[in-house]
């Protein structure tokens, strides 16, 4: 065996180039590379798309790798930057891609004729933005470019919302964003959901988005807000135990069904006070016990029935 089949011991080459295929028939996170000094500028020479030699991806070694342990490699896009390594050296066949690397693009990728350049996204989708960096607008907080995500989340704020047999509203807790770059640790993927891990000094947050809105919060002081713009499932196979050391304020704006297949025993230490503004309707299938420790006093602005076999009235 020659020197040269060892990797670094022969001709050892370094690559830089931009991600052009990612739709890997074995699905294992390779991805097609134009390669800078290897591959021709035009697509109709060498290489075509569909030529290039699959690349795999480097992981991280907090990411096993192996057989669902770990972190997928599908972050790359079409129009990535990339850099890696040639493993059979000179002969150009086996690329390895250890990273990607940001910049600021000159040209969206619909403005560029990806019929014939090379070194773009073949489909014309990236990059969506020019003449910034690539990095999130959420980890660098540029006055000059907000993210939509920011606006929209103000705009559905709740506020006013009533309390029970009070005068009183509560509203739903404002936007805490406050980044500072570089502080906060972003993760968006292509169809808009967003993971935040924000160390901004006396901002600190944990941030988790869905696109269509629903998301979670946790601010510096550990308060946690939480919004769900559809339905809502929780089921608890064992106990719950919930303890809440403040006042709880339920608002439902619709109906509330209960149903419990046991027994539902309720303590109140103070006051209990009801207001219905509808009908009462009470079914009782057992016996019914009620005992009063003070004075009973009841006001009637209509009839009472008192319908039984006897009635005893001491």
């Amino acid at each position: 065996m020659s020197d040269n089949d060892y990797i670094g011991m022969g001709q050892f080459v370094w690559f830089i180039g931009v991600v052009e295929d990612r739709q890997d028939p074995l699905r294992m996170g390779r991805v097609r590379v134009r390669v800078y000094g290897w591959h021709s500028e035009n697509r109709a020479e060498k290489l075509k798309t569909n030529e290039i030699p699959w690349a795999q991806v480097v992981q991280a070694p907090t990411s096993a790798a192996m057989g669902d342990i770990g972190e997928t490699p599908l972050g790359l896009v079409e129009g990535s930057w990339v850099v890696g390594f040639f493993l059979d050296g000179i002969r150009y066949q086996r690329p390895i891609v250890l990273g990607s690397f940001s910049g600021i693009p000159k040209e969206l990728g619909s403005e560029i004729p990806f019929e014939r350049i090379g070194f773009s996204d073949p489909n014309g989708v990236y990059p969506k933005r020019k003449d910034e960096p690539d990095v999130n607008r959420l980890a660098r907080n540029d006055l000059n470019f907000d993210h939509p995500l920011e606006e929209g989340k103000d705009e559905t704020q709740q506020t006013s919302i009533p309390i029970a047999n009070s005068s009183d509203t509560w509203d739903e807790p404002s936007n805490p964003y406050a980044a500072e770059y570089p502080y906060n640790h972003v993760r968006e993927t292509e169809s808009g959901h967003i993971k935040e891990y924000d160390d901004t000094p006396e901002n600190e947050r944990i941030h988790e988005y869905h696109k269509a809105g629903t998301f979670y919060e946790v601010n510096s002081r550990g308060d946690k807000h939480t919004r769900i713009v559809a339905n809502n499932y929780t089921i608890i196979a064992g106990d719950d135990y919930v303890r809440v050391e403040g006042n709880v304020n339920l608002y439902v704006n619709s109906n509330c069904t209960t149903y419990i297949k046991g027994n539902w025993d309720i303590q109140v230490d103070g006051n209990k006070n009801e207001v219905i503004k509808g009908t009462l309707t009470q079914n009782v299938t057992g016996a019914v016990s009620e005992t009063y420790g003070a004075t009973q006093s009841t006001q009637v602005t209509g009839n009472i029935d008192i319908d039984g076999a006897r009635i005893d009235l001491n």
